[in-house]
């Protein structure tokens, strides 16, 4: 499968699923981007981080929220004008699950942690195409721009990090501005 493909069904499945066909409710979707360092066999490089993704929530009472997510982090040089012709700029795509606890304060001030499984696409060097997989923490505390209503934006400033244990080990660290619009 292509990465347009898997894209394509995240998307259509995210947006076209009706409550009452599953157990799983969309809650959110939103997207991060931002810098920050990734590595595997190498040493750290310099990078930039751009990130989709859908929270979901089960129908049974449940205090976490599920997120799903697609990662692309790529070498920082990549974005500056030069000469390309024989350039490889190193990369990491992936996925990962994670369970989501939230705590509000003041109304709409809010702490978000998570953690799960992550699957990574390491290709940090031109002949590494490795997948591996690992896990991913990530922490945010941001401001929700609803008030009563459950719906609505929010904004927020994030840090994770993923690092994986198998074969090529790749890992990665980012700070980026997360966008989140819950319905």
């Amino acid at each position: 499968m292509t990465a347009k493909t898997i894209l394509f069904v995240f998307l259509w499945s995210a947006i076209f699923t009706p409550d009452n066909v599953s157990q799983v409710q969309l809650k959110g979707l939103g997207a991060e981007t931002g810098v920050g360092v990734l590595s595997g066999n190498s040493p750290q490089i310099f990078a930039y981080a751009i990130s989709i993704f859908s929270d979901v929530v089960l129908q049974f009472e449940n205090p976490a929220t599920m997120r799903i997510e697609l990662l692309l982090l790529r070498d920082f040089n990549s974005l500056i004008p030069e000469n390309r012709q024989n350039k490889y700029y190193p990369s990491l795509k992936g996925g990962s699950i994670k369970l989501l606890f939230r705590q509000s304060f003041f109304k709409q001030l809010y702490f978000e942690e998570g953690f799960g499984p992550l699957i990574l696409n390491d290709k940090t060097y031109s002949d590494v195409n490795t997948w591996n997989y690992g896990a991913v923490f990530s922490f945010s505390a941001g401001i929700s721009f609803y008030e009563l209503s459950e719906s609505g934006f929010s904004l927020s400033l994030l840090a994770e990090f993923g690092n994986t244990f198998t074969q090529t080990t790749p890992q990665y660290f980012f700070v980026a501005l997360q966008s989140k619009y819950n319905f």
